[in-house]
């Protein structure tokens, strides 16, 4: 500890630098509450001093100086150990007093007990400054929460640094839903009600989606993409993506129900579903990456999607081959999709199977 010892007794300032020297203190002295308030921008750690000094600088003196412009704790030595004079002296911010005569082990025992109190009281406040780190973290990661979805953010989180930006083949079911005709509803209402309406519409899709344990990967205009088996694995994750499609359905078609009663345009939405094998992981530029799935079952789901009328939901082939039977899908034939080369066999998702159910 720093140590600054302040008495006009020479003997007494000796006796206390030896004794506290020889515990491993870096010591100093002043003889004068003024020499002593001088030094005070030196950053003692603890102060000794005298209470009665000649000068216009006694101890209690001292010690309102130090609570003034220190972080230093005071030890009081005073010949006069009446009680007004420790109240005094508390009052004022001293840590403790001292009866005078004292031998060099009880100067040592109090200054031993006041730097254990100053240890510990450090090692709270750095104990509190982890905890007001590790709820602003937590405060940041709520928030990324909110922009992007807490399964991404803990799997992000819990990739090295290096391994960030390395994608891996994986097996998904992609889910593509957007609002039809949503562009020339916006056109002819203020732009607040058009994000309004899709928000509410959005809500519908989403949490359908993540009550099947998808994630939602991000919006797209007025489009929803979201992702069963990334970026972890999912068991019957074709099964899950279907049971969010028709709530994602039944939630909208209730909204715009709901929307018609009330006067409202009813806007419906189309989805389509799709498996296969992409590429996941953290892509993008050197300071700008999200996560994401690449390859031709995404462009599949996109280009189905598309096809889907207001109110329908399109099966890919690899999707439709895993809920067979365990929910009514109807073959629609081969269908030419824009962007792909050769025609597609497409089903529609009607509903869970009697027999499943």
């Amino acid at each position: 500890m720093k140590i600054l010892i302040v008495d006009d007794e020479a003997s007494i300032r000796d006796v206390s630098a030896r004794a506290l020297r020889a515990d491993g203190h870096d010591v100093s002295t002043a003889d004068s509450g003024e020499q002593g308030v001088a030094r005070l921008r030196d950053q003692w750690e603890i102060i000794v001093t005298d209470l009665t000094m000649p000068g216009t600088v006694n101890g209690l003196e001292l010690i309102r100086r130090v609570k003034e412009t220190e972080n230093a704790d005071v030890l009081l030595m005073t010949a006069f150990a009446e009680l007004d004079v420790a109240i005094q002296a508390l009052k004022l911010g001293a840590y403790d007093f001292i009866t005078k005569p004292f031998t060099p082990d009880t100067l040592r025992a109090a200054v031993r007990r006041c730097a254990a109190k100053r240890e510990l009281s450090a090692e709270l406040a750095r104990e509190r400054a982890l905890r007001s780190e590790l709820e602003r973290m937590q405060e940041v990661k709520e928030m990324f929460g909110q922009f992007v979805t807490p399964e991404v953010v803990n799997y992000v989180l819990s990739l090295p640094p290096t391994g960030r930006k390395n994608g891996s083949r994986r097996k998904v079911t992609v889910l593509f839903s957007d609002v039809r005709k949503f562009t020339t509803f916006a056109a002819s209402r203020p732009p607040e009600e058009a994000v309004e309406t899709l928000n509410e519409i959005f809500c519908g899709v989403v949490a359908a989606v993540q009550k099947e344990g998808g994630i939602l990967n991000k919006f797209i205009g007025d489009g929803v993409l979201a992702l069963f088996g990334a970026p972890l694995d999912m068991p019957a994750q074709e099964q899950a993506a279907a049971r969010a499609a028709l709530g994602a359905m039944t939630a909208v078609e209730r909204l715009a129900s709901s929307r018609q009663e009330r006067g409202l345009e009813p806007l419906r939405i189309g989805i389509a579903i799709n498996t296969g094998e992409v590429v996941a992981g953290c892509l993008g530029a050197k300071d700008r990456t999200e996560y994401s799935v690449i390859g031709h079952a995404v462009n599949m789901a996109a280009r189905l999607n598309g096809a889907a009328k207001p109110g329908q939901i399109l099966l890919g082939p690899d999707t439709a081959s895993a809920l067979d039977g365990f929910f009514r899908c109807d073959d629609l034939g081969m269908m030419s999709l824009a962007g792909v080369a050769e025609p597609v066999r497409v089903w529609q998702l009607d509903g869970a199977s009697e027999a499943a159910g």
